[in-house]
């Protein structure tokens, strides 16, 4: 069997556990995962296991699952009891020591009537060889037996549960998990300040990480179920329990450094209380594991003790203390110490550290152990490739034993950073002038500098700048971050590799089109060849050639590359070709007026000499400012206008060009024009005038009349003005090069509307219509037509024509200007009303009146007897014999007047029919007025009666009792009273006719 390797053989913290076959007991006070690597695919695998002794014995064997996420497959082993003995050389299941006498103080694991809560520790293994690589295994375990929690609900009923992930790719294969170093210790007195540190150590040096998960339960109870989180319990009145700050109730005083694994709180309640710890495994920034730990805190009543100060000695020059850090150097001596001190002056310290686990070649050394004042001393020398963070966690242990009779733990971290040597990159050569960066690893704050040769740097200050060397030159970094370290400098040597040699090019200055050709005079080596290569290859007559022809026609730079078969550098060099930009004259062909001057717009290469001539304007070239001026005025001298052109030439010479060049422009020179109009004038509205405009010398000018809108044509010598209203019309000649000159006439125009006649009237047929006018200024004027008006001379004449007419009036005013006027007479048409001579009205009876005609309005006189007086057809019922006249009003108010007689009888009347036919009316009593029918009866020739009626609206339809009765005489009987009362009897006979 393997012996167990010493790093595994430490723990810091309680987990709960407890197995899944037994009833449910309360004895998982804690427990862990770790696993050491064995070859291959094959690991050992260790379950530490905290049992409280006040529940059943420890399990025989212990369920190991693992699984991954490479597949569904969930595997499991049995792990039985690890048969060596296990830390600090104790049998497996020994107590976990409190270093006071067990006879004196003894825990519930000895004596069963202690308020000390005791723990026995147990170790299980298995050997396993996992089936395949995958980069996330889970071994894990559980147990039905988690200790009751204050901080966590229903933990009576709750499993115990832990887990340690990994990953067994690639590298990662060979991993060791990490472990704790420092065992648990979980009496904590209440609201005295507790420090503790699990001792997180890593077998690969690989980084920790540290932090607080919530305690898992486990239902289900087999390999196959799945971890859920326990919640937490309320804890009234203190703060809720949450993870950051509070994850046991320390009244928000807990804290955890992830870097260091470090715990500090204080604790306000007495009881027990779960702790989850996760430490998580990194190498190179990947996170490749992690392990899980649960401990039971006890927080025990009132206690005596004082918790120690732990307070860091720097000893040695190579060390310094920075933010509660040591650094050191690797391959340099450290030495320091630190004190720790009791203000019980009566207290026994015991002091250790984990230095054999986390630091194996180091040694610590204490003093004055068992006083409440221990010094102790570390001393280690670094290999040279051991650098990064070590976690030194220092325990002091209070053997006073006063009553209740534990051992108070306090446990401190001291980080220890070893910084590794400050290490340039390597020397190199290269090609002078190609830029290559450095590099530094090893400390900080980096200061670059040259010590010998030509080269820069782009930045002296960082950790990789850019040197840029010509020769072999030599840098030297040092690092301002590490000066305590006698290792924080290294040089780095830049050397040259051979180039080829050329004689470097000479600029250029040639003209456009002008061959010239480079050569390199390249220097051969014997046994190598080069390559030659010109970009661009415009104007040269070969790219690759060592002493090609150019034809520029433009500036342009070359850059030449010079390559070779062997590892001599590229050679480069540039040549710049400067070519005779020429000239041009930016003036174009252009026209002035008499008098005026050119300034010329030229542009060109400085470098000519310049020289102007003028060819045909007769001046013998005094006419230009400057003749070796590239631009200069030119003023043509000549004194009459010519239609030209002149033109003026400019030519550019330079000792390297063969041919001058050669450019020209014309100017022509415009008279002033003098424009001259007619005198101003006046005219009548409407009337026509023939515009002239005199314009000298003669030339071809341009016309333009502003106001144009009252002339046929605006751009003409001699429009034609045709007149609207009184206006002062500008005529200006000019010419294409602006000469121009204007003038201006005034036309005066007298208005055309200066008579003005009243409006359009309307009048009844034979009514009279009053026509009135008004002039300005007249001298003459008439009416027309003539007819049916009072006088045609009149300024109010009147008028009476027999139908609508329009009436015109022709005028003179004392310009000599005529007008016209028009008025219209609309003869309306006449009212038209017909009624009837006279109406007879009965007593009782009403008559409509009923009058045909065009009227629209209507007024009845007199109003007795009329229901309304201002309609049309109002009800009339007189008292007695009455004539009412109307006057009928049409809508454009012609009236016309007309009567009608009303006779009132004087009394009313009645009469029978002597005959009808059934199907068509009914016999009824007629009558003539108001009267009342006392009785209406019918006979058959028999004598038997077949209608009786003393409703006078009612008749007889020809049948008695349903059946139609036939054709024949019938004899009928009517006694009525009249509207006055007269008494009327009546009989006759009447024939039904079918």
């Amino acid at each position: 069997m393997r012996k167990l390797p010493l790093y595994l053989l430490s723990c810091l913290l309680i987990v709960l556990s407890a197995l899944p076959v037994e009833t449910r007991a309360n004895h998982g006070a804690g427990g862990e995962i770790i696993y050491e690597w064995i070859s291959g695919s094959t690991y050992r695998v260790f379950f530490k296991f905290y049992r409280d002794c006040t529940g059943p014995g420890a399990p025989t064997t212990m369920p190991l699952c693992y699984k991954n996420s490479c597949n569904t497959t969930i595997y499991q082993a049995p792990m039985a009891l690890y048969p060596g003995v296990i830390p600090p050389n104790v049998p497996n299941g020994s107590p976990v020591a409190l270093g006071c006498s067990p006879t004196t103080y003894p825990t519930k694991c000895t004596n069963a009537a202690s308020t000390i809560p005791g723990y026995e520790e147990w170790w299980y293994y298995a050997d396993i060889t996992l089936p395949f690589q995958c980069n996330n295994w889970t071994f894990y375990t559980y147990l039905f037996a988690r200790n009751n929690s204050f901080n966590l609900t229903a933990a009576t009923s709750t499993y115990f549960y832990t887990e340690t992930t990994f990953d067994n790719t690639g590298t990662f294969e060979g991993n060791s998990s990490p472990y704790f170093s420092n065992k648990p210790i979980p009496y904590v007195c209440v609201n005295v300040p507790f420090q503790f540190n699990n001792g997180a150590v890593d077998p690969n040096g690989d980084s920790l990480s540290t932090d607080v998960q919530q305690p898992r339960d486990f239902p289900g109870g087999t390999c196959s179920s799945t971890p859920i989180a326990i919640p937490f319990s309320p804890q009234t009145p203190y703060p809720p329990i949450q993870l950051t700050s509070n994850p046991i109730q320390t009244a928000n005083t807990f804290s955890l450094n992830a870097a260091t694994g470090q715990m500090n709180f204080t604790a306000p309640v007495v009881g027990p209380w779960t702790l989850s710890i996760r430490t998580r495994e990194y190498r190179g920034g990947v996170l490749i594991g992690s392990i899980l730990r649960d401990v039971q805190v006890q927080v025990i009543g009132s206690c005596t003790a004082v918790p120690p100060v732990v307070t860091p000695v720097i000893t040695t020059p190579g060390v310094q203390f920075v933010n509660g850090q040591i650094q050191g150097c690797a391959g340099q001596l450290i030495e320091f110490g630190w004190d720790l001190k009791s203000s019980n002056s009566n207290a026994i310290i015991i002091g250790e550290d984990n230095h054999n686990a986390s630091i194996p070649a180091a040694t610590t050394t204490y003093f004055n152990q068992r006083t409440d004042s221990v010094r102790g001393m570390f001393s280690w020398t670094p290999g040279i490739n051991q650098s990064g963070l070590f976690t030194l966690t220092v325990t002091a242990r209070d053997s006073t034993c006063d009553p209740p009779g534990i051992l108070y733990t306090y446990i401190n971290t001291i980080p220890i950073f070893i910084w590794p040597p400050t290490k340039a990159n390597n020397d190199t050569s290269v090609c002078p002038g190609k830029a290559v960066q450095l590099s530094v690893t090893g400390g900080g704050n980096f200061l670059w500098n040259t010590v010998s040769g030509p080269g820069t740097l782009n930045n002296t200050t960082i950790a990789s700048p850019v040197a840029t060397a010509y020769a072999k030159t030599t840098y030297r970094v040092v690092s301002q971050q590490t000066s305590f370290c006698t290792k924080n400098a290294d040089t780095v040597i830049i050397d040259m590799l051979p180039t080829p040699t050329f004689t470097p090019l000479t600029d250029i200055l040639t003209c456009p089109g002008t061959p010239s050709t480079f050569d390199l005079n390249l220097q051969p080596i014997a046994g190598v060849t080069y390559n030659v290569k010109w970009f661009p290859a415009t104007y040269l007559s070969s790219a690759t050639a060592q002493t090609p022809t150019v034809t520029p026609q433009g500036d342009i730079t070359y850059y030449v590359e010079i390559g070779a078969t062997n590892n001599t550098c590229t050679g480069f060099d540039t040549v710049k070709v400067d070519v005779l930009d020429g000239f041009k004259i930016l003036t174009p062909d252009t026209a002035i007026c008499q008098g005026q001057s050119v300034k010329v717009n030229v542009i060109g290469d400085s470098r000519y000499t310049f020289t102007w001539t003028a060819l045909n304007d007769g001046s013998g070239g005094t006419s230009i400012s400057n003749m070796n001026d590239m631009a200069p005025t030119i003023t043509p001298q000549i004194t009459s206008p010519q239609t030209g052109p002149f033109k003026y030439q400019l030519k550019a010479m330079h000792p390297n060009c063969p041919h001058d060049s050669v450019a020209s422009f014309d100017i022509e020179v415009q008279p002033n024009p003098t424009i001259t109009l007619q005198e101003d004038a006046a005219m009548c509205h409407g009337d026509t005038m023939q515009l002239a405009a005199t314009v000298t010398p003669a030339y071809k000018y341009t016309y333009d009349w502003t106001p144009g809108t009252a002339l046929t044509a605006s751009n003409i010598p001699n429009p034609i003005f045709k007149a609207l209203a009184t206006t002062t019309l500008k005529a200006t000649a000019s010419t294409s090069a602006g000469c121009k000159d204007d003038d201006d006439i005034t036309l005066t125009v007298f208005p055309a509307d200066f008579v003005f006649l009243s409006s359009d009237t309307a009048i009844c047929p034979r009514d009279t219509a009053q026509l009135a006018m008004v002039g300005n200024g007249l001298k003459s004027f008439f009416w027309t037509p003539s007819t049916n008006i009072s006088d045609v001379t009149s300024l109010l004449p009147t008028a009476w024509p027999a139908g609508t007419q329009l009436y015109t009036v022709y005028a003179r005013d004392t310009n000599g200007c005529f007008d016209t006027a028009r008025v219209k007479v609309t003869v309306k048409p006449a009212a038209i009303i017909d009624l009837p001579e006279k109406i007879t009205l009965y007593p009782g009876d009403t008559y409509k009146m009923q009058p045909n005609g065009n009227a629209l309005y209507y007024t009845w006189y007199p109003h007795v007897g009329l229901s309304k007086t201002d309609i049309a057809n109002p009800e009339v019922r007189p008292d007695v014999n009455t004539r009412y006249i109307v006057k009928a009003t049409t809508e454009f108010n012609c009236s016309v007047t007309d009567s009608i007689d009303i006779i009132v009888m004087p009394d009313s009347y009645i009469e029978v029919p002597n005959a009808f036919t059934p199907t068509h009316s009914k016999l009824k009593v007629l009558r003539v007025g108001e009267a009342k029918l006392k009785s209406f009866t019918v006979f058959d020739r028999w004598g038997v009666k077949v209608f009786e009626t003393n409703n006078i609206d009612e008749g007889w339809d020809g049948q008695y009792k349903g059946e139609t009765q036939p054709m024949g005489v019938y004899v009928y009987r009517v006694e009525a009273e009249a509207y006055s009362g007269r008494k009327i009897n009546r009989q006759g006979n009447v024939t039904l006719i079918r």
